[in-house]
């Protein structure tokens, strides 16, 4: 009897196995999509309540917890996409994770997810990675061996057909051609604010291209640690594509170079 009932719970099992759908990365990306449209209705809801005068509206312990709840499914799902070899959900969980005030442990994690789907051939983490992770330039460190492979995976994935070209427009978290980080901030309420930035940091593909093309003017040196010719036909995709030069490193650049010239 027990046999018998051992090898029934046995066949179950695989048959509970094998009717057990399995959920396509796709799917889990969906989901991520629709638990993010819920968190962007909620939060266009208090800046409307913010625009309208309203006092500020402290979470409930309820809604804390289903807001809680809604970011860790939001991840959860993207997660799971990522691992499956989705690459926007690879992008999208690097740039919700990207914040300098995590920890070094988290910044390593994001940078990873970044070159994955750098990896996958999407420039928009291409352009993501130099921000958070390579940070060679910041020393002077120009000829760093990271950093130069770093700049040879952006040349290649801007000379290489888009695979990626329906997936844009794509927020970024920083950029030096189409957003001054310098300027004054609007007379708005923050979360209006906030959602200013954010909108403003949404990116084409071209804009991800401009963006591309002047962090190569910007970080490549030749030998002798100089600009050169290259960097000007840099600078000159970046401006093509309306990249705005807000500090005037594009006027310094090219007078470097031409003086270099007539040595």
């Amino acid at each position: 009897m027990k046999v018998i009932f051992a090898c029934t719970l046995f066949l179950s099992l695989l048959f509970s196995a094998a009717c057990e759908r399995v959920v396509t990365p796709d799917e889990y990306f969906a989901i991520a999509q629709r638990v993010a449209a819920k968190i962007q209705r909620e939060a266009d809801e208090r800046i409307r309540l913010e625009a309208a005068g309203e006092p500020e509206i402290k979470y409930s312990p309820e809604q804390l917890r289903n807001a809680e709840g809604d970011l860790e499914a939001l991840v959860d799902n993207l997660k799971r996409a990522s691992d499956g070899g989705h690459t926007l959900a690879t992008y999208f969980l690097a740039n919700l994770q990207d914040n300098p005030m995590f920890s070094e442990r988290s910044r390593k994690e994001t940078c990873g997810l970044y070159q994955k789907a750098m990896d996958q051939g999407l420039l928009a983490a291409a352009v993501g990675y130099y921000h958070l992770c390579d940070k060679a330039y910041e020393r002077f460190d120009l000829h760093n061996a990271d950093h130069l492979k770093y700049l040879q995976s952006l040349e290649q994935l801007l000379k290489k057909p888009n695979v990626h070209g329906d997936a844009y427009p794509l927020p970024a978290k920083h950029s030096l051609c189409f957003f001054d980080e310098g300027a004054p901030l609007p007379q708005q309420g923050a979360l209006a604010a906030m959602r200013a930035r954010a909108v403003a940091l949404v990116l084409t593909e071209d804009q991800y291209r401009a963006e591309a093309n002047y962090i190569l003017a910007l970080t490549r040196v030749n030998r002798n640690d100089r600009h050169d010719s290259q960097n000007i036909a840099d600078l000159d995709e970046a401006e093509a594509l309306g990249c705005n030069d807000f500090h005037g490193l594009s006027a310094m650049m090219r007078n470097a170079v031409k003086i270099a010239e007539k040595q």
